[in-house]
């Protein structure tokens, strides 16, 4: 699992697929359609894939996850054209809604099975650490590959990581066969999936405890989404071209970090856990008020906070959980993509009013209003 997970961001084209894209004539405008198309397709289709992973064995959803993902990259490298762009960011789309909730409920239900699933949270902290080290490894090998033979390399590079994720996730272990014998038993196939669905997004919705939990990761993951204008912070700052790649890896080490202590630190107490919450967003904005390129230090020790955080809280709400995992879990995702699009369009807004250093730093209210509530809306660890 852990090899699976750093796989998943070792795709060289991440850093450079923009350029591909603006190399091939598309304008602006154009790219910012694709992106739009990319973020409305896994919108869309993240929580009915979160009900199909609680209806089918989700290692088969895992191998489709990546192999989605390598069509679609090979579809850049054969048909960079507005349409082939278009196909990829849809079947890229697809493959990351059909990854987000069945993984992380295909490892708790698997350490469930063995008896460990208190092991969790630092399974999961883990993994985020090594995905963390994969998109620093990918974005190393970018430009060599780019170097040797171009975008063409690259994008098949990148297809080729996914195929060997897929190959890998194709010997993750199936379920018990009277698992899969009781849910046919069950009786019409259609009939379970729509009441899955159901039965996911109510606890997600009703069940004031879930709920509760669900609310937390969802703030402290979307407003993560900041993260993408930290390269235009680091403009500000006057930072030249040639050491922004350095720079902009301060947050991502933050990140990395903050999820194998995350993992380490699985039995901490609720009113423990809104301390870190509130002195990452704390640290956080303060890194992003400092009118210097140290100010970067800050934003990543504030983002290792908040990534413990997230990691210790999402493990609270696998812990929590007694309907349809992986369906609750897809509509915990669908709300970070809401909280990160209310960012990316306050940012939008007010870019040219309100300063970016002080919008960075203004997206920790919502992080420090939810760090009140975390005493009483996470529970303490399962003994």
């Amino acid at each position: 699992m852990q090899a699976l997970a750093f796989l998943d961001e070792l795709i060289p084209l991440y850093p450079v697929y923009a350029l591909l894209f603006a190399d091939a004539g598309m304008t602006g405008g154009q790219i910012s359609v694709l992106f739009g198309l990319w973020s409305l397709t896994a919108f869309v289709l993240e929580v009915p894939s979160g009900a199909l992973a609680d209806r089918v064995p989700r290692r088969h959803l895992l191998v489709a996850s990546q192999v989605l993902r390598a069509v679609g990259f090979a579809s850049w490298v054969v048909w960079p054209t507005f349409a082939g762009f278009a196909l990829g960011f849809v079947l890229w789309g697809a493959a990351g809604a059909t990854w987000s909730g069945t993984w992380q409920a295909f490892v708790y239900d698997e350490l469930a099975a063995h008896g460990v699933a208190d092991r969790y949270v630092r399974v999961v902290g883990r993994a985020e650490a090594l995905a963390a080290g994969g998109a620093l490894v990918g974005t190393v090998l970018a430009a060599p590959l780019i170097a040797l033979g171009g975008y063409a390399l690259t994008g098949w590079a990148s297809v080729a990581v996914c195929l060997v994720a897929a190959a890998i996730a194709s010997r993750l272990p199936l379920p018990p066969a009277s698992d899969a014998e009781d849910a046919d038993a069950e009786g019409e196939a259609d009939e379970g999936y729509l009441a899955t669905l159901r039965a996911g997004v109510r606890e997600a919705l009703r069940d004031r405890a879930v709920g509760r939990i669900v609310l937390v990761v969802v703030v402290l993951s979307g407003v993560t989404a900041v993260e993408e204008y930290f390269g235009l912070l680091a403009v500000d700052f006057a930072v030249p071209p040639v050491v922004l790649p350095l720079l902009l890896l301060a947050p991502a080490v933050g990140y990395a970090v903050g999820a194998e202590v995350g993992g380490r630190l699985g039995g901490l107490s609720p009113r423990r856990l809104a301390g870190v919450v509130a002195l990452g967003g704390v640290v956080f904005a303060a890194g992003a008020l400092v009118p210097h390129p140290a100010g970067f230090v800050g934003i990543a020790v504030g983002f290792a906070l908040l990534e413990c955080a997230i990691v210790v809280a999402g493990a609270r709400l696998q812990e929590t959980l007694t309907g349809p995992r992986a369906t609750v879990t897809s509509v915990s995702s669908v709300g970070e993509e809401v909280v990160a699009m209310l960012v990316f369009g306050v940012f939008g807004v007010a870019s040219g009013v309100v300063p970016l250093s002080a919008l960075v730093a203004l997206a920790v209210v919502p992080v420090l209003a939810v760090a009140l509530r975390v005493p009483r809306w996470i529970p303490s660890a399962a003994q």
